[in-house]
């Protein structure tokens, strides 16, 4: 079997590949790197080069890259976007590619700005309007709901055999207003046997760190201020760390030494970046809310669920600081949460099966 995995978002296809590979499965991805991120890929379709110089490499990558594209059994795109939009190439690539392959699916992940339903869900539905408020803050205008986005998804939805959300966040939309071609939610895939855990003890300070990406988005401010309030709080117990944009290896280097990481404040569910905190036996605020339980079918989890209110977040942590036993035990069951359910070989025989199946 010959799978491309096109387009990367923060690391979900490049786990994905990796369980594939165990099962014998020839996997190809195709991504631009995630930006800083800087993720690994088989073919390039960016450039780690800016300005100019940078746009012109990128177009040249995707232009080497278009021969490789094709006859593969299974085609997984991580956006409805993969490609630029100008002069309508993104359109044009996606075409040429669902013509020249056998299945292809579309995963929900990210791409607010990509795709329309996930976009009007979060928008008019989500339980955390402030999530939207902040997407609009930063990009007023949001091409996944203007006329030319919606139209395209439309015809983009139509085309693949099946949309695979990763979470609650993006099922709920469509399952609402366009279940078509829904498939079951398949949790993130985590290569746990590349992520060393680390017992959770704190010999001198309690670490707590945030890391940097998109502020508005992930409350920054909000967690920034308790964060904030709690180092003047507990000066001789703490050490509060916001810090970003990191390349992934150099992230899961730092986090090492961290007890207690702070995801997002407007989520229900547990994204890539707290699943490699869990793995690594932190423990984690943000997510974890009932919609993400039910979704995932589980009656509980290790996540701490934070709302966007800098007295809840003050308050969660007091309660870590006040009992540093809690960090060792908490640590092995979050480590034992993606075990049991984002193991990336058990998820890559969720994938194989949903891809059999439609």
């Amino acid at each position: 079997m010959k799978v491309l995995l096109l387009g990367e978002f923060s690391g979900l296809h490049k786990n994905l590949k990796e369980g594939l590979e165990e099962h014998g499965v020839e996997v190809t991805l195709a991504a631009s790197g995630d930006g800083w991120k800087k993720i690994g890929c088989d073919i390039s379709l960016g450039s780690e080069k800016s300005g100019i110089v940078g746009k012109i490499e990128k177009i040249k990558n995707i232009l080497f890259a278009i021969p490789k594209l094709k006859g593969f059994d299974v085609v997984q795109l991580i956006s409805p976007i993969i490609f630029p939009k100008t002069l309508g190439l993104n359109r044009l690539l996606i075409r040429y590619i669902i013509s020249r392959n056998n299945k292809v699916f579309l995963v929900g992940a990210g791409a607010t700005s990509a795709n329309s339903i996930i976009a009007d869900f979060t928008e008019k539905e989500f339980k955390y309007p402030q999530l939207f408020e902040n997407i609009k803050k930063s990009s007023p205008e949001i091409w996944s709901q203007g006329t030319a986005g919606r139209r395209y998804n439309r015809w983009l939805i139509r085309q693949v055999n099946g949309y695979i959300p990763i979470m609650y966040e993006y099922a709920e939309g469509f399952r609402r207003h366009d279940s078509s071609k829904l498939c079951e939610t398949i949790p993130i895939p985590i290569n746990i046997d590349k992520v060393k855990p680390f017992e959770n003890r704190a010999y001198g300070k309690i670490v707590i760190f945030h890391g940097l990406n998109r502020e508005g988005v992930k409350g920054t401010p909000l967690i920034r201020e308790a964060m904030e309030n709690i180092q003047k709080r507990y000066p001789d117990e703490v050490e509060c760390v916001i810090k970003g944009k990191m390349a992934l290896d150099d992230y899961l280097k730092y986090l090492e030494s961290v007890n207690v990481v702070i995801d997002q404040a407007y989520s229900v569910s547990a994204g890539v970046n707290a699943l490699y905190n869990m793995s690594m036996g932190k423990v984690v605020l943000g997510g974890g809310d009932q919609e993400f339980l039910d979704e995932m079918g589980v009656d509980e989890s290790p996540l701490i669920p934070i709302y966007p209110s800098v007295k809840d977040i003050e308050y969660k942590l007091e309660r870590i600081i006040k009992d540093k036993h809690f960090l060792a035990e908490h640590g092995r069951r979050s480590r034992k949460f993606v075990e049991d359910h984002h193991d990336y070989r058990n998820i890559a025989k969720k994938y194989l099966s949903a891809w059999e199946r439609y």
